[in-house]
C-alpha cells in the first residue's frame, strides 16, 4: 500500500534545486572548503582587549607567573670597580708558627712556588708574590696591584691608607695570606711582624676597616679565617649602631654604608686548620680563586679511580719538570704531571676551552642556586668580584674532600657543593684529558732539538713575549702562558669593558692560508659540552617550557654566543627561548644577554638579521627606556634601519660609521666569509623545517639569504619604534629622508597589516613635538600616505593612522623648538666645519703617507662632507618652515578624520576621542566659545514657544559651520557610542571644555546663570522634586528626540560626591557631571543607543513639549538586569586631564611579547581549547547526521506534541535557536535578553542589551556556531552589539558594537534594525527604515558597499544564500520583493522585482527565507496569508498557497484574521504560519497540522509584560494571536509564543504511527 503522510494524500514535493544552485554544489572546491575551513569572526585580540593593554595589577599578580618582571636587570655603568689590590703576604719562610703542629712532609707549595727551591728565603717570597700577583692579573688586567711581603705594622698601616686614596671611592681587593704567622683570634685581629721579625703583632680589625676604608673584598687564606669573617660583620653592625647614637668615627674613610657593600671570602671555618697534604699546595684556597683550571685538573686526576690505568701516563714521571718537590720524596708519585696546551685566552685551544667551560659552568651553578639579586650583585656588577665568587664556588666544592669547609660573606648556600653541573665539568675535564692521552701514546718522542724550541718558546711566553705560534705546545704550568684577561674576557661585562678585545686584528686582514687555518681550527671543538647543552636546551625547550622555569643551560647558551661554530645555532635556540613571553626576556636580561647582542649589532654578516631582529623586537617589547641609550652607543640603531634601507646612504645626505663597526675586529662580529656548510647550516635548515608555517614574520629565513621578510622588517620597524618613543636624541639620529620614503613604500605596497601598522605608527613618532620634521614629511607627501591608510582595510592600521597624525598637532612651543632646533644646527655645523679643516690640514701636511691612510682620510672627509651637506639641508627648511602651512595641513588631517566616528570598530573610534582630545586641549579656546554659544542657542529655543516663529538670525551662531563646532558636535555623538568605554572617554573630554568654560573669566559668570536656568527648569519637570534633572527626559530640540535611560538617573548629593571624587576643584553642589547635564536637556546631536539618549541628527518627527510629563511617569529602570562588561576598561577614577593617554602604543608592543613560533593554544593538538573545540565539531557533525533522517518524520510526523514550556518572565519579541547547543534565545520589548537551556527547562542567563528608553531589540543572530557562538543583537536605534559568552551572566563580555545604520527613522510602523548574516564571506547585511541595504564586512569592520533599495518603501524582512552570499531578498511593507545580486555594480544590483500577497494594497512581507539546505526554497508570507515559494529565475512564484481565513467571532460580526508569522525549515520541506493557529505546511502547500499554542498554566507575567491586570487580559490571550515562532535550524522542532504572554512553549515533532508488524 502508499505510505500516507498526514491527513492526506500529499502533493508531489519539489526535488528540484531552486534558483539554479546546484552548481554551488558541484564545485567541489566550495564543498571542501565548506567542510574544512571553519573562520571565525569577531575573535581577534582587539575584540578581546578593545586595544586595552594589560593592567599593572593583572603583571602584579602574575597568577601564570607569565611575566615574573625583573626590573632591574641592567648592569649600570656606574657600578663599582675593583681597581687597587693589597696582596698582603705574612709567610715568614722557614719558621712555622707557633699555634699549629704541622706535619712532616707537609703542605708547603705557595704560588706554585716552593720555598725549597731558593736558597734565599727572601727571593723566594718575592717570587711568590710575583707568581700571586700573575695569577690575580689573570682575573683582571685593569687592577693596580701592591705587594706587601711580610710586613710590620706600620707599613700595613700606611700600605692600605695609600690605597684607599688613591682608590677613592672604588673597590679595593685584601688578600691576606697567614700562613706564616699564628691563626686570628676570637675578636678577629690578624697577625704580622714586628721590624725585627722577633714578634707576632695583632692587628686590630677594627683599625683595618678604618685604614682601608670601604668598599672592599677580603680573601683571607690561613687558619680559622672564619672569625675575622664574624668578627668584621660584628665591627660593621658596631659602626652603624655608632652613627645612630652620633658617635661616627671621623678617622673612617668611607661612609658607614659603604661598609655593608663589602665582600668576603674566607678559606676555611673558625674551628678548622687548612690542609696539610704535601700533594696539594699549601695555599689551596688561593689557588681555586686565581687557578681553578690547573687545580682542578690535579685534584680530578689524583682523586679518579682510573689514575692507575688510563691516566697513569700523567703519573709515571712525576718526578720530572715538576714546579717544586725532591725526587726522593714518595709522595711526589701521588702528583700528576700534566701539561694542558694551549692558552686561557684562546677558546680555540685545549686550556682555553676548558676555562671557556668552567665559566659557563660556574654561571650556571650560581644563577640556579642564589636568588636573583644576589647573583646580579655577585656575578654581574664588577668583574673582580665576579671572577672571584665564580672560583669561589669551586672551592667550595673541592676543599671539603679535605675537612676544609670555605666561608663567604654574603653566605652562599651549601647546595653549590653538590650541583649537578659539577658532573659536567667532570666530564669535560676528562674528555680533553682522553684527547691528551692518545696524543702522548701517539704521538714520537721529540729529538733534543725540538725539546729545545719548546724551552725557549716557553721562556719567550714567561718574558712577555708574543705567543702567536706553538701555542698548543705551550707549558700549561706557566702562570705568564695565561692571558692577562683570558677570565674576564669570559664574563658577561667583558665585551664592553676590555680593551685588548678591540685591538685584534680582523680576519679578513689574514692571509687566505691563514684563513683556512683558522676556519679549521674554528671548527674543532676538544669537548662535546657546548653542543650536548644546547641539544638539552633545545629539548627543554620542547617538552619542558611550559612550566616557565628557569632552564639551567641558559648560561651556557650565553657563553655560546662568544663561539662562531655554534653561534647561529644558540641564536636561534634563543630566539626560541624568547618568544616563550616576558618572563624569559627577563631572565635573558638578568643573565646578561645584553651586552652580547648588542655588539651582535657590528656584525655584517646577513645571516644574522633576521635572529637579531626577533631577538631585539622581544627585548624591546619588555624594556625600551632601558635599551635606548644604548643603541645609541656605536650607532647600534642603524643595524635596524638598514634592514629597512639596504642601500642607507648610498644616495642618501645620512652616514654612518658602519665600515668602522664592521672591522673593529671585536670576537662577536661575524663575518660574511664564514663557512656556512658546517653543522650549524645544517642545524639551521632544520630548524626552518620545524617551524610553524602560518607564522611568517617568526619563519627565519636560511641564514645565506641576504633577504629579509615583510614581517622581519615588521619587528625592525617596532624596535626603531621603540628606540625614537619619548626619546628626542633617537628622534633625531633616526630621521631621514631615506627612512621616511622607505616607510612611505612600504605603507603603500606592503601586503602585511603588521608592517604597515608599524611603519605608520614609527611615522608618527618621528615628528612628534617635532615642527622641523613635521614640515619635512608634509612636503615629502608623508601625510598624504597617512591620510590615504585612514582607510585600510584592517582595523589597527586605521587606528595606527589616527594614533600618528595625533603628532601632528601643533604644539605651544613650536617656534621656541624651532629656534632651539636652529641654534643645535648652528653649532653641529661650526664643528663638523673645524674638523674638516683639521682633516685638510693634516693631508696637507703629511705628504708621505701610506695609500691606506690617504684612503681613510678621502673617506672621513667624504662623511664629514655629507654631515655637513644635512646639517645645511636641514638649516635650510628651518628657514622656510611655514607654520600657518602646518596649521592648514593639520585642519585638513582633522577634516579627513571626521569621517571615522562612524567606523565600526570601537578600537578605531576610542583612537579617535584622544585625538579630538589633544584638539581640544590645543584649542581649548575656541572650543570654549564654541559650546557657550551652542548652548546660547538651545536655551533660546527652549524659550521659544513656536520653533517656527522664532528670527531667522537665532538660526545660527557664530560658531556654526566651523571645523571646532563640527568637532564638538562629533564629541556628543561620541558621548553616545555604543562601547561603553568609548562612551566614557568622550565624557570626560565634554566634561573638560565644560569645567574650563565654567572657569572662564568672561564667560564663566554667564554661563553659571545659564546652568542654573537649565537645572531651575529640569527639576519643574518633576513633580516629586526628588531629582536634579532626570535622564529619562524626552526634549524637544532642534527637531530631534531625545531620551535617557533611566539607569544614569542620581540625586543630587550621590552627583555631587561623585563629581568632587572625580574632581577636587568642583565645589559646587549642583556643579554635578556638566557634560551629562548638557546631553540630559537636549544639547546634543548625537546618535545615541546607550543609557542616556537615543537620537539622531536625522530624526524629524516632532513631538509636543508636554512628551516629558507624560513619559518620566513610566520611567522604571529600563536595565534591571546586569550589561555587559567592557574587557580590560576601568571608569575614570583620577583626576580630571586632558589630552587623554591613548594605549594603542602600549597595546600593540604587546604582539610582540606574546609567542609567534608556535601555533596558538586552540590550534595546538592535545591542548584543551583544541581538544574542546574538537568535541564540538564532532559534535556538531552528529547532530547534522542524525538529523537529516527527520525530514521525513516532519512530513508524516505529529507536531502539536508540547516538549516543555518556559516562562521568559515577559513577552517574547523574538526567539533563536541555536544550532548545536540546546539553547533558545529571546529577546523582550525592553531589550532583555534571556537564554533557556530548552533540553533541561533552566535558565541559563538573562542580562540587558542597555539600549535607551522608548528602543528595543529588532533582531537576533548567532555568529561563529560551528564553535564558540558569539551572540549579535540589533536595536531599532540602529546599534549593533556582539557577546561573547552569553550564556553565563557572570563571564558574558561585549566584543564590539557600532552603529549599523546612523540614519535610522523611529515611527511606530518601524521594524527597527534588521540584519542577515553570512558566515560563509563575514559579512552583515543590515537595513530598516532607510533606503539602503548596508553591507557590513566582518573582516575590515568597515562598510563594503551600501546598495539602494530602489523604493522608499519600509524593509520588513532581509534573506540571503548563505552558501556563496551573492544573493540577497528583502521583503517591504508595499508587499513586494526585490532580489539584489553583490556581484553586479550597487546601481544595478536588483535584479529581480515582485509582487506578493495576490498584489493586493495594504499588505506587506512578514517575513522571506532562503533555506540554508534542502532544496534552497525562497519562501515569502504577507499578512493576507498568502505564501508565495520564488525562483529568482522566475517572474512569478513557483507555488502558492493561502492560509484559509479562520475566523474568529466576535458578537455577530465574523472578521477574517490576519496571519501574523510565517518560518522555513531551514532544511525540511516545511513551512509554518501563525495566525491564532500554528499550521504546519508542506512546500506543495499543504496543511499537515492545525493547533493552538495554549498552556496550562495561563499568562503568568501578563502584568509585568503589558501592565494590563491578569483579569483583564486572560481571555483575550487565550485566544490572542501569535506573536513569534521559531524553527529549529536542524531539529524538528518549533517554538512559539503569544501576543501579551511570557510562555515560551517547544513542539517537537513526533512519529505517532502504529506499526501493526
Amino acid at each position: 500500500m502508499p505510505e500516507i503522510y498526514g491527513p492526506q494524500p500529499l502533493k508531489p514535493l519539489n526535488t528540484v534545486m531552486r534558483h539554479g544552485f546546484e552548481e554551488q554544489y558541484q564545485s567541489d572546491q566550495l564543498l571542501q572548503s565548506l567542510a574544512n575551513d571553519f573562520i571565525f569572526y569577531f575573535d581577534d585580540k582587539r575584540h578581546k582587549t578593545n586595544g586595552n593593554p594589560i593592567p599593572e595589577e593583572d603583571k602584579q599578580r602574575d597568577v601564570n607567573r607569565y611575566y615574573q618582571p625583573i626590573t632591574d636587570w641592567k648592569i649600570m655603568k656606574d657600578r663599582q670597580k675593583t681597581v687597587s689590590a693589597a696582596l698582603l703576604l705574612c709567610l715568614n719562610l722557614g719558621v712555622d708558627p707557633p699555634d699549629v703542629m704541622k706535619t712532616h712532609p707537609c703542605a708547603r707549595v705557595e704560588a706554585w712556588v716552593d720555598p725549597l727551591n731558593f736558597q734565599d728565603s727572601k727571593k723566594a717570597i718575592e717570587q711568590i708574590g710575583k707568581n700571586l700577583q700573575a695569577q690575580y692579573e689573570t682575573l683582571s688586567l685593569r687592577t693596580r696591584y701592591k705587594q706587601s711581603l711580610d710586613p710590620c705594622v706600620e707599613d700595613v698601616k700606611r700600605f692600605c691608607n695609600s690605597l684607599r686614596r688613591t682608590s677613592k671611592e672604588d673597590r679595593i681587593l685584601f688578600h691576606y695570606n697567614g700562613h706564616g704567622v699564628p691563626k686570628p683570634t676570637k675578636s678577629g685581629e690578624i697577625w704580622v711582624f714586628n721590624r725585627g721579625y722577633t714578634q707576632y703583632i695583632p692587628v686590630s680589625l677594627y683599625d683595618l676597616q678604618t685604614w682601608l676604608g670601604a668598599p672592599c673584598i677580603f680573601v683571607y687564606d690561613c687558619n680559622s679565617a672564619e672569625n675575622i669573617l664574624i668578627n668584621f660583620q660584628k665591627f660593621v653592625q658596631k659602626r652603624i649602631k655608632d652613627d645612630e647614637e652620633g658617635n661616627h668615627d671621623v678617622a673612617a674613610p668611607s661612609p658607614t654604608s659603604a661598609y655593608q657593600d663589602c665582600f668576603q671570602l674566607a678559606s676555611c671555618t673558625s674551628d678548622e686548620l687548612l690542609l696539610m697534604s704535601p700533594e696539594l699546595p699549601a695555599d689551596l684556597f688561593s689557588c681555586c680563586l686565581t687557578c681553578p683550571i690547573e687545580i682542578s685538573i690535579r685534584i680530578f686526576l689524583m682523586q679518579s679511580p682510573l689514575k692507575d690505568s688510563k691516566y697513569k701516563i700523567f703519573f709515571e714521571n712525576s718526578t720530572s719538570n715538576q714546579p717544586f718537590g725532591d725526587s726522593k720524596n714518595s709522595f711526589k708519585s701521588k702528583i700528576p704531571n700534566v701539561n694542558i696546551p694551549g692558552m686561557l685566552s684562546d677558546r680555540r685551544t685545549p686550556l682555553g676551552e676548558l676555562n671557556w667551560i668552567f665559566t659557563a659552568i660556574t654561571d650556571t651553578i650560581a644563577w640556579t642556586s642564589l636568588p636573583r639579586p644576589l647573583f646580579k650583585k655577585l656575578f654581574r656588577h664588577d668583574l673582580m668580584i665576579a671572577a672571584l665568587f665564580r672560583n669561589f664556588l669551586l672551592a667550595k666544592r673541592i676543599m671539603p674532600w679535605y675537612n676544609c669547609h670555605p666561608v663567604s660573606d654574603p653566605e652562599l648556600p651549601d647546595s653549590i657543593t653538590t650541583h649537578p653541573m659539577w658532573k659536567s665539568w667532570d666530564l669535560a675535564m676528562d674528555e680533553v684529558l682522553t684527547k691528551i692521552v692518545i696524543d702522548l701514546k701517539n704521538a714520537p718522542p721529540a729529538t733534543a732539538l725540538e725539546s729545545q724550541m719548546i724551552l725557549q718558546q716557553q721562556e719567550t711566553l714567561q718574558n712577555g713575549g708574543s705567543s702567536k705560534s706553538n701555542a698548543q705546545d705551550t707549558k700549561a704550568g706557566s702562570i705568564q702562558t695565561q692571558s692577562r684577561f683570558a677570565v674576564a674576557n669570559l664574563s658577561t661585562m667583558s665585551l664592553v669593558n676590555n680593551p685588548a678585545l678591540q685591538s685584534r686584528k680582523s680576519i679578513s686582514l689574514q692571509s687566505s692560508q691563514q684563513q683556512l687555518q683558522q676556519q679549521q681550527q674554528q671548527q674543532q671543538q676538544f669537548t662535546g659540552f657546548f653542543e650536548q647543552n644546547l641539544t638539552a636546551f633545545e629539548l627543554w625547550l620542547k617538552y619542558a617550557s611550559n612550566v616557565r622555569h628557569p632552564p639551567e643551560q641558559l648560561p651556557i647558551v650565553l657563553q655560546v654566543l662568544l663561539s662562531q661554530v655554534h653561534r647561529i645555532r644558540a641564536l636561534v635556540l634563543l630566539s626560541r627561548f624568547l618568544d616563550l613571553g616576558p618572563w624569559a626576556v627577563y631572565l635573558s636580561l638578568s643573565i646578561g644577554i645584553f651586552p652580547y647582542v648588542l655588539k651582535l649589532l657590528q656584525s655584517p654578516a646577513p645571516e644574522l638579521k633576521p635572529i637579531l631582529v626577533f631577538i631585539w623586537a622581544r627585548i624591546m617589547s619588555i624594556d625600551y627606556k632601558n635599551t635606548q641609550s644604548e643603541l645609541i652607543k656605536e650607532k647600534g640603531y642603524m643595524y635596524f634601519v638598514t634592514v629597512l634601507v639596504p642601500d642607507w646612504g648610498v644616495n642618501g645626505m645620512s652616514a654612518t660609521n658602519g665600515s668602522a663597526m664592521i672591522n673593529s675586529g671585536n670576537p662577536l662580529t661575524m663575518t660574511a666569509s664564514q663557512n656556512i656548510n658546517g653543522p650549524s647550516s645544517r642545524y639551521y635548515e632544520r630548524q626552518q623545517g620545524n617551524r610553524t608555517s602560518n607564522l611568517g614574520h617568526n619563519n627565519l629565513p636560511f641564514y645565506h639569504s641576504n633577504d629579509t621578510t615583510d614581517e622581519q622588517k615588521a619587528m625592525a620597524v617596532f624596535v626603531l619604534a621603540s628606540f625614537v618613543r619619548n626619546f628626542p636624541l633617537g628622534q633625531k639620529n633616526c630621521f631621514s629622508l631615506e627612512l621616511v620614503n622607505k616607510l612611505c613604500f612600504y605603507i603603500d605596497n606592503s601586503e602585511i597589516p603588521l608592517l604597515r601598522q608599524w611603519c605608520v605608527i614609527l611615522l608618527g613618532l618621528l615628528f612628534a613635538d617635532n615642527p622641523l620634521n613635521r614640515f619635512v614629511c608634509m612636503n615629502t607627501g608623508a601625510v598624504e600616505i597617512l591620510l590615504k591608510s585612514l582607510k585600510d582595510p584592517v582595523p589597527e592600521v586605521r587606528t595606527a593612522s589616527i594614533f600618528a597624525l595625533k603628532h601632528f598637532i601643533s604644539g605651544f612651543q613650536d617656534a621656541e623648538v624651532i629656534l632651539r632646533l636652529q641654534q643645535e644646527f648652528e653649532e653641529q655645523y661650526q664643528q663638523l666645519h673645524s674638523q674638516l679643516q683639521h682633516l685638510q690640514n693634516q693631508s696637507h701636511l703629511q705628504q708621505q703617507q701610506s695609500q691606506q691612510q690617504q684612503q681613510h682620510l678621502e673617506q672621513q672627509q667624504m662623511k664629514i662632507e655629507k654631515q655637513i651637506r644635512h646639517c645645511q639641508v636641514m638649516q635650510n627648511q628651518l628657514e622656510v618652515i611655514d607654520l600657518r602651512k602646518l596649521k592648514r595641513q593639520e585642519i585638513g588631517n582633522l577634516i579627513s578624520i571626521l569621517p571615522l566616528i562612524n567606523d565600526g570598530s570601537s578600537l578605531v573610534r576610542k583612537e579617535l576621542v584622544v585625538y579630538f582630545s589633544h584638539i581640544v586641549s590645543r584649542y581649548s579656546n575656541f572650543f570654549i566659545v564654541v559650546v557657550f554659544n551652542d548652548l546660547l542657542e538651545e536655551i533660546k529655543l527652549l524659550e521659544k514657544s513656536d520653533i517656527n516663529t522664532r528670527n531667522t538670525s537665532d538660526k545660527y551662531s557664530v560658531s556654526q559651520g566651523s571645523i571646532f563646532y563640527t568637532v564638538w558636535k562629533s564629541l556628543l555623538i561620541l558621548a553616545e557610542d555604543p562601547f561603553l568605554e568609548n562612551k566614557e572617554l568622550s565624557k570626560q573630554v565634554i566634561d573638560y571644555i565644560l569645567l574650563e568654560l565654567s572657569a572662564h573669566k568672561e564667560l564663566g559668570g554667564p554661563f553659571a546663570v545659564m546652568e542654573k536656568f537649565l537645572l531651575k527648569r529640569s527639576s519643574k519637570a518633576h513633580q516629586t522634586g526628588k531629582f536634579g534633572f532626570n535622564s529619562s527626559q524626552v526634549q524637544f530640540v532642534k527637531s530631534s528626540l531625545r531620551s535617557f535611560s533611566p539607569n544614569e538617573r542620581v540625586d543630587n548629593n550621590a552627583f555631587k560626591k561623585e563629581q568632587q571624587q572625580h574632581d577636587p576643584k568642583i565645589s559646587h553642589p549642583m556643579r554635578t557631571s556638566l557634560a551629562k547635564l548638557f546631553q540630559s536637556l537636549g544639547f546634543s546631536e548625537s546618535n545615541s543607543d546607550s543609557d542616556t539618549q537615543s537620537s539622531n541628527t536625522s530624526m524629524k518627527s516632532h513631538t509636543s513639549k508636554k512628551g516629558p510629563s507624560g513619559l518620566y511617569l513610566l520611567n522604571g529602570n529600563n536595565n534591571i538586569y546586569p550589561t555587559a562588561e567592557t574587557p580590560r576598561f576601568r571608569k575614570h577614577t583620577e583626576p580630571l586631564q586632558l589630552p587623554l593617554n591613548s594605549s594603542f602604543l602600549d597595546y600593540s608592543r604587546e604582539y610582540f611579547q606574546e609567542p609567534q613560533m608556535k601555533k596558538q593554544e586552540a590550534d595546538e593538538p592535545g591542548s584543551v581549547e583544541y581538544n574542546a573545540r574538537l568535541w564540538r565539531r564532532n559534535r556538531n557533525e552528529t547532530i547534522i547526521q542524525e538529523t537529516q533522517g527527520e525530514k521525513k518524520l516532519s512530513i508524516y510526523g505529529n507536531w502539536s506534541k508540547k516538549l516543555i514550556s518556559l516562562n521568559n518572565k515577559s513577552q517574547p519579541k523574538l526567539m533563536k535557536f541555536a544550532q548545536f547547543e540546546d539553547q533558545l534565545i529571546t529577546a523582550d520589548d525592553r531589550s532583555t535578553i534571556t537564554v533557556f537551556d530548552w533540553e533541561k527547562g533552566k535558565t541559563l542567563s538573562k542580562f540587558s542589551n542597555g539600549t535607551p528608553f522608548g528602543t528595543k531589540v529588532t533582531d537576533l543572530k548567532l555568529i561563529n556556531e560551528d564553535d564558540s557562538a558569539l551572540l549579535l543583537t540589533g536595536s531599532s536605534d540602529g546599534v549593533i552589539k556582539i557577546y561573547r559568552d552569553y550564556q553565563d551572566v557572570d563571564t558574558f563580555k561585549i566584543v564590539s558594537a557600532w552603529r549599523g545604520l546612523t540614519d535610522m527613522l523611529l515611527t511606530p510602523r518601524s521594524t527597527g534594525l534588521l540584519t542577515e548574516w553570512l558566515q560563509i564571506r563575514g559579512s552583515l547585511l543590515t537595513t530598516g527604515d532607510v533606503k539602503v541595504i548596508r553591507v557590513w564586512d566582518a573582516h575590515t569592520e568597515t562598510v563594503e558597499v551600501d546598495i539602494p533599495a530602489k523604493t522608499s518603501s519600509l524593509i520588513t524582512s532581509l534573506t540571503a544564500d548563505q552558501l556563496a552570499g551573492n544573493i540577497f531578498v528583502a521583503g517591504f511593507a508595499d508587499g513586494s520583493l526585490r532580489v539584489y545580486d553583490r556581484r553586479l555594480d550597487p546601481r544595478d544590483s536588483m535584479i529581480r522585482r515582485w509582487r506578493a500577497g495576490n498584489d493586493k494594497q495594504g499588505v506587506w512581507i512578514n517575513n522571506v527565507h532562503l533555506q540554508r539546505g534542502g532544496y534552497r526554497e525562497l519562501v515569502s508570507g504577507a499578512t493576507n496569508g498568502v505564501v508565495e515559494l520564488w525562483d529568482i529565475r522566475s517572474e512569478d512564484p513557483v507555488e502558492s498557497f493561502v492560509d484559509q481565513n479562520v475566523t474568529s467571532q466576535y458578537g455577530s460580526q465574523q472578521k477574517p484574521t490576519t496571519m501574523t508569522c510565517m518560518q522555513v525549515h531551514e532544511h525540511a520541506p516545511i513551512i509554518a504560519t501563525g495566525t491564532k493557529q500554528i499550521k504546519i505546511w508542506t512546500t506543495s502547500g499543504d496543511l499537515l497540522n492545525s493547533f493552538k499554542n495554549s498552556h496550562n498554566n495561563g499568562v503568568t507575567s501578563t502584568l509585568a509584560a503589558t501592565g494590563i491586570p491578569k483579569s483583564l487580559s486572560y481571555s483575550s490571550t487565550s485566544d490572542a494571536f501569535l506573536s513569534s515562532m521559531a524553527f529549529h535550524p536542524h531539529r524538528m522542532m518549533i517554538a512559539a509564543t503569544n501576543s501579551h504572554d511570557s510562555i515560551v512553549n517547544i513542539y517537537k515533532c513526533e512519529d505517532e504511527r502504529i506499526d501493526y508488524f
